[in-house]
């Protein structure tokens, strides 16, 4: 089980980010002056820049939650809005697509702050003196992994929908192979050409990975496995996300990575502030990406008058006794936003809820209400944790495996990326139909469409690729 050690900070080079290519542990970008001691680059792992999400380059705003359905405004608090986030923040709820600057460079675009790193270990480590093969072999599958992964929250940004029928010409983002700041031919490629690699890189890493960790960042074999399992959960491809899945919670179990909060035993000011985040948070199994402001930052200074307020359709799938509601102000359902961070890492609900809603795909639905019980016993009375009576069809389970997702992580805009998962399919085509933003007390209302699922690549960015298609 991972516990906390001390950091290590080491300097991590950004592909596009302009750094000197000598900065890096005086490391020459072709290859002349690198590290040859295979603990130098399992230490290369041990980097809290490895965790750090935005990277030192960025400016520590993510816009993905402004996209998301669950909020509304007032005309005050878009005002407010626009305080915390800038114009950019604004306008983004108002699903202008091209809200960004022109020289900004938002924290939704990162992947590339690591790859350098990733690239150097994973070219490079196998050869390198010292430690036996196996444990080479994992610290290079251990950055396969996460090289992957960071591609693949990446994608889940600015990039559509993962859609078989249309992967082959939908475009993707570059897969940047060798750590070399010097390379700066890049190609968008395709989506099929990205998540083939994201998937490949995966299944053939995971298996060679340690199953326990003396730290909380770094990849153990039951992350690789949900890692694995999340991208194919967003693919739709729910069998094989199911069977990576269900690797992934045999695997925590073992090592006693998926632990939870007991709701009921907590105060009701604790549930309200939840500032438990980062290396203190049991629920996290692998803290990867953090410390952002977003659409949930909260202000002080705002005397705890709420920048965003939940919808009450939304609101209204807490059951009375659901502990969960407690974050929220008002008996209405008007929202104080969540003080602390969107958790963008691996966490044990996360795990037990998708798990839980592909069993149900699969038809086992035993399974799927065990597992639901097991994780609600959590956030309400154990007497109330059961599936209702009610939800007696594979469709009415699936669907309530997506409330529970919705009920746990309300007021995140994590919501965004279900709302992209579930663009086509049947089962969700109401909710779809009520996508959308206002700004209550006056006659502004948004429209999201399919082109607002994906963010355009900023401005910055295409200025170093100016033969980039956008979005």
């Amino acid at each position: 089980m991972k516990t906390i050690y001390k950091y290590i900070f080491i300097p991590v080079l950004a592909l596009f980010a302009g750094c000197d290519p000598n900065s890096f542990l005086d490391i020459k970008p072709r290859g002349k002056d690198i590290p040859t001691s295979y603990v130098h680059y399992e230490g290369l792992l041990n980097s809290f820049n490895m965790i750090k999400f935005p990277g030192s380059a960025y400016s520590g705003n993510m816009f993905f939650p402004v996209l998301s359905d669950e909020y509304y405004v007032t005309e005050h608090s878009l005002e407010q809005l626009s305080s915390s986030l800038g114009q950019e923040g604004r306008e983004a709820y108002k699903y202008n697509r091209n809200f960004m600057l022109p020289d900004a460079l938002p924290s939704d675009w990162n992947y590339t702050d690591n790859t350098y790193v990733f690239n150097l270990i994973i070219n490079n480590v196998m050869d390198s003196e010292g430690g036996d093969e196996k444990s080479r072999l994992a610290v290079q599958s251990e950055a396969r992994v996460m090289r992957a992964w960071s591609l693949f929250r990446t994608a889940m940004v600015f990039c559509k929908p993962y859609d078989e029928s249309t992967a082959s010409q939908d475009l993707g983002i570059p897969i940047v192979r060798e750590a070399d700041t010097n390379l700066d031919n890049f190609e968008r490629g395709t989506l099929k050409d990205l998540y083939d690699f994201i998937v490949t890189e995966m299944e053939e890493s995971a298996p060679n990975i340690g199953n326990e960790t003396a730290l909380l960042y770094r990849t153990e074999r039951a992350d690789a496995y949900m890692m694995l399992g999340l991208v194919y959960y967003y693919m739709n491809r729910y069998d094989d996300a199911l069977t990576a899945l269900r690797e992934a919670k045999r695997l925590a179990d073992e090592s006693g990575a998926a632990n939870f909060y007991d709701y009921n035993e907590q105060t009701e000011e604790w549930i309200k502030s939840r500032t438990d985040y980062h290396f203190s948070n049991i629920e996290y199994m692998r803290d990867y990406w953090w410390s952002n402001s977003c659409i949930a930052y909260y202000s002080p200074s705002y005397a705890g008058e709420g920048i965003t307020f939940v919808k009450q359709k939304y609101y209204d799938l807490y059951g009375d006794t659901d502990r969960r509601k407690l974050r929220f102000l008002n008996e209405d359902g008007n929202m104080r936003p969540l003080d602390g961070d969107v958790q963008l890492g691996l966490t044990s609900p996360t795990l037990y809820i998708a798990l839980a809603e592909c069993e149900a795909r699969s038809g086992d639905e035993s399974s799927a209400k065990s597992l639901l019980e097991e994780f609600r016993k959590y956030r309400m009375p154990a007497s109330d944790a059961a599936v209702p009576a009610d939800i007696d069809t594979k469709d009415k389970l699936i669907r309530f495996c997506v409330e529970e997702r919705i009920r746990e992580e309300l007021g995140t805009g994590l919501f965004f990326f279900e709302m992209r998962r579930l663009w086509d399919d049947p089962l969700f085509q109401d909710l779809k139909a009520d996508y959308g933003h206002e700004v209550v007390g006056t006659s502004e209302k948004y429209e999201l469409t399919e082109d607002n699922l994906v963010m355009m690549i900023p401005t910055k960015v295409m200025s170093w690729n100016p033969d980039w298609e956008n979005n």
